[in-house]
């Protein structure tokens, strides 16, 4: 008897602006904020701060958390 597993993905189609190709395209959702241009096939990180943006992530992304004490919000200079 084989032990089959199912697991279902969720995709999101969105159309935006590709930084990498620098042309208007459809974006499929990978994960919660990731996408890929369907035009070259690069992975971006979509970053929403007032304004939506999209990034190129790949293997030297590095992520960085604010620290947030009592600046109240505002990154120290």
């Amino acid at each position: 008897m084989t032990n089959k597993t199912t697991s279902i993905l969720n995709t999101e189609l969105v159309t935006g602006h590709c930084p990498e190709c620098n042309l208007d395209t459809i974006l499929v959702g990978l994960q919660h904020c990731y996408y890929r241009c369907t035009n070259c096939g690069e992975d971006i990180e979509q970053k929403v701060n007032g304004v939506i943006k999209y990034m190129i992530v790949d293997k030297n992304t590095k992520i960085k958390l604010r620290n947030l004490d009592d600046t109240n919000g505002q990154e120290e200079r």
